[in-house]
């Protein structure tokens, strides 16, 4: 919960942790890779693609660690993923509400009376991932608050298992 509370404090340095882990995954995921080719190469199967896969995947996370520009270069990157998915599924709820509302009218029943407020909504969407897009700092302040508030949510429910 006091590393919640950190994260919460400084939004943005939470964020650019998350090359970090990225490179700290990657491997770890070559480790294990490596590992499983060695248990089949023991028992006679020849699996290379996960020898090929787990170097390159080692060498990737070692590249990544060493490099500050790839590692900005990743945190830059995931905060026009998320403005961009933001964006996109808001166009996607804006036409989701109006398949509803043509259900609506075509059924007449009561499939699809909320047809206006997923259109609301959508279009809310929209706006802030056009937002987002324009401003990719505010996507990495808002994930180092998200980032926080789970580690506080996730340390309450660690109390509350225990108490």
């Amino acid at each position: 919960m006091i590393l919640g509370i950190w994260c919460i404090m400084t939004p943005v340095e939470t964020y650019g942790v998350i090359s970090w882990l990225i490179s700290f995954a990657l491997v770890a995921e070559g480790i294990s890779s490596i590992m499983v080719w060695n248990d089949y190469r023991k028992i006679g199967v020849s699996d290379t693609f996960a020898l090929i896969g787990g170097i390159i995947s080692i060498v990737l996370g070692i590249v990544l660690l060493g490099s500050i520009a790839m590692r900005l270069a990743i945190d830059v990157f995931i905060a026009y993923v998320v403005a961009w998915w933001l964006l996109i599924s808001g166009v996607i709820r804006i036409v989701r509400s109006f398949q509803m509302r043509n259900a609506r009218n075509t059924i007449e029943a009561q499939v699809g009376t909320n047809w206006g407020l997923a259109l609301v909504m959508g279009i809310l969407q929209v706006l802030l991932g056009i937002f987002c897009v324009a401003n990719p700092i505010i996507v990495a302040v808002a994930l180092g608050l998200e980032i926080g508030i789970g580690l506080i949510a996730g340390g309450i429910f660690l109390i509350m298992a225990t108490a």
